[in-house]
């Protein structure tokens, strides 16, 4: 299995907790940011916040019901006691609340156990351990040049200094803010936070729309997917970590703790789906902040408080996740150009403002669409990385082309709010010129297939998408010999991998999550729907206990593997959950 972790979060920075109760990975104060504890890449170096018992116990793990607020319970023979982990994060005063501070409340069910507290930062990615560490009457200060956790507990410090055994009589808190000085800390104050925390999840959750069957894993989803929301701002990051590796022991490392505009889309179309429409509200408003800056320079991706530069950096002390090596901070794709995202950005943005008419689109927003139209009419015949950001290989890619089509179409489907007739006219003439050219050059006779690029005989993954985005219908003959060409080249072991092509390091041996749902919706509305539904239901056994999928699955062994959660399998679970059991367009 692997990736036994939970997430908490406070839409500003993210922690991952094993479960084993230890806190290994956590940037902060932003997702982005630089780690405090990173034992994920590198057990010795990394550094982590452990609680463990002295002693036997049986160790089980769950998230309170509609929450994102992990609790951990630890039993043995004669004693019992547990662990809740949380961020306070809740509305108050018409403010959101999002400081970087984490709690956690260990509570006595049985017994006097024994345990042990032992907080070991490594700041800067493993680099540094703390210049100085100051224990007073209140707090534990542990600094590091220009920054200073404090930590605020109600039991002995030094014990926790020391890591010596603590023995619980009572329920115990300890609190780890960033750079944030409180004159005092006690229970009552950490327990008021825990159930306005608690309410604003559970209030959060209940007006999402979402199918009665598999509902914990929908719902289980839709809350990670707010986790990886920059409240800030209203960015959108693929995933909390970087380089977990997409093969153990490969080079496919990456840093996602930055802002994909087409990942961000297909989360914003994913919540839309089941009635959550504010993540949408707040990224299309940040979309146009950017866009407004950037204009034609618009980049694939940005970090969360709209900065371009991502110029990536390899750390070379650190052993990486299970030995793989790089560990990369950065990403150099932001450099490349992938003409798809003016599709996917205009399909979130019709869907937002004209199929579910959340709010009436103004002028601000009419500028990102006509630009994003007439960036994808200037580039559609150009060659791009695709949407797999192959780092050294550039083709005419017909997913790209199809979604350059898809800005056409909803760019004219939104251009008749505006009664631009004359715009109208030319973006279809210009969408048919598209259309006409992916029909000559982007569909094999002999394979029977639409294939990856012009001119290839290879499979993708992403073609499976083209029904979806309205480019073709899923029962027509060219699709359907699609579909099988995929399957019977990409398909195994019940999970579907990206492509059948050699890219910058090999042909890629693991399978991606999301393709795997993509395909469980091509057979579905093809009329495979039992098949469909066995797939469907095997990728989720095959989720965490926690119910969380990373990006990518070893189809030999189920090991689930890349950066964790990723956003986009769960943004892929939840439509096709949404297709199979309920709320169906």
């Amino acid at each position: 299995m692997a990736l036994d972790y939970g997430i908490i979060g406070n839409c500003r920075t993210a922690a991952l907790i094993s479960n084993k109760c230890s806190i290994d990975w956590l940037c902060l104060p932003r997702f982005d940011s630089t780690s405090l504890f990173a034992k994920i890449l590198d057990e010795k170096k990394g550094g982590s916040f452990e609680i463990y018992p002295i002693g036997n116990y049986e160790i089980s793990q769950d998230y309170i019901t509609k929450t994102n607020i992990l609790k951990t319970t630890f039993k043995s023979k004669n004693t019992e006691f547990t662990v809740l982990d949380y961020f306070p994060h809740y509305q108050e005063n018409g403010t959101l609340k999002k400081e970087s501070e984490i709690h956690r409340i260990i509570s006595v069910k049985k017994g006097l156990p024994k345990i042990i507290i032992n907080i070991n930062p490594k700041f800067n990615y493993g680099k540094y351990k703390p210049q100085n560490i100051i224990v007073d009457n209140k707090k534990i200060s542990i600094k590091h040049e220009d920054e200073t956790i404090f930590i605020y507990t109600n039991t002995n410090k030094n014990k926790i200094i020391k890591s010596e055994p603590i023995i619980l009589h009572k329920d115990i808190f300890i609190v780890l803010a960033y750079n944030t000085m409180r004159e005092s800390i006690n229970m009552k104050y950490v327990k008021s936070e825990l159930k306005k925390t608690k309410s604003y999840w559970e209030e959060w959750i209940s007006t999402a729309n979402i199918p009665n069957r598999y509902h914990e894993y929908v719902e289980r989803s839709a809350l990670v997917l707010r986790l990886l929301t920059y409240g800030d701002t209203g960015a959108i990051i693929a995933a909390p970590t970087t380089s977990i590796p997409e093969e153990v022991g490969g080079k496919r490392n990456w840093d996602y703790r930055y802002c994909w505009i087409r990942d961000a889309s297909f989360t914003v179309l994913a919540l839309l789906r089941i009635g959550k429409h504010d993540v949408a509200n707040e990224f299309i408003k940040w979309l146009s902040r950017v866009y407004k800056e950037c204009g034609i320079n618009f980049q694939i991706m940005f970090k969360v408080n709209g900065e371009r530069d991502l110029t990536e950096k390899i750390l070379d002390y650190l052993d990486g996740y299970k030995g793989s090596k790089p560990v990369r901070i950065g990403n150099a794709a932001f450099k490349q150009r992938q003409i798809d995202i003016f599709g996917e950005v205009l399909d979130a943005i019709y869907t937002f403002y004209v199929k579910y008419k959340y709010k009436p689109i103004k002028n601000a927003e009419w500028r990102v669409v006509y630009g994003f139209v007439e960036s994808a009419i200037s580039e559609w015949r150009d060659k791009d990385s695709s949407i797999w950001e192959f780092r050294t290989i550039k083709q005419h890619f017909i997913f790209s082309e199809v979604l350059s089509w898809v800005a056409l179409d909803k760019g004219i489907q939104i251009a008749r709010l505006f009664n631009k007739n004359e715009v109208i006219k030319r973006w279809q003439r210009e969408a048919n010129k598209i259309k006409k050219d992916i029909m000559a050059n982007g569909f094999n006779k002999k394979l029977n297939s639409f294939i990856q690029y012009q001119g290839s005989e290879h499979a993708d993954a992403s073609l499976l998408l083209l029904p979806y985005f309205g480019f073709i219908d899923y029962n027509d003959p060219k699709m359907i010999g699609t579909i099988n060409n995929v399957k019977k080249r990409l398909y195994k072991n019940g999970f579907l991998k990206r492509y059948s092509c050699k890219d910058d390091f090999a042909v890629p041996q693991n399978a991606l999550i999301a393709c795997t749902f993509w395909l469980v919706e091509a057979l579905y509305l093809s009329g495979k729907k039992v098949e469909a539904i066995q797939i469907f239901e095997n990728v989720l056994k095959h989720s965490n206990p926690l119910k969380l999928l990373s990006e990518d699955i070893n189809p030999k062994t189920g090991e689930l593997l890349g950066n964790f959660p990723q956003g986009y399998s769960h943004v892929a679970l939840i439509n096709t959950a949404a297709m199979l059991f309920g709320n169906n367009d």
